[in-house]
């Protein structure tokens, strides 16, 4: 894992832990910091399967994408 994932599971645990702190009976604070540990976990998840080096090529432009893969055919 690179700093990045690191620092997003330590931002995970903590926003966790500030969840379960803030429960109490008849309050619904708690759910606003589990929709942060929510997004925050799908940020993450999406991070370690689609973000590698090797796998996402961002190229706007479709023509370069489409010569690219005319090649990769060839």
């Amino acid at each position: 894992m690179i700093l990045r994932q690191k620092l997003q599971v330590m931002l995970i645990l903590l926003l966790t832990f500030f969840a379960f702190a803030s429960y109490s009976q008849g309050t619904t604070g708690w759910l606003q910091w589990l929709t942060a540990v929510l997004l925050i976990t799908f940020l993450f998840v999406f991070d370690l399967m689609f973000t590698n080096e090797h796998n996402f090529i961002f190229d706007p432009d479709a023509e370069n994408w489409r010569r690219k893969m005319e090649a990769a055919r060839a």
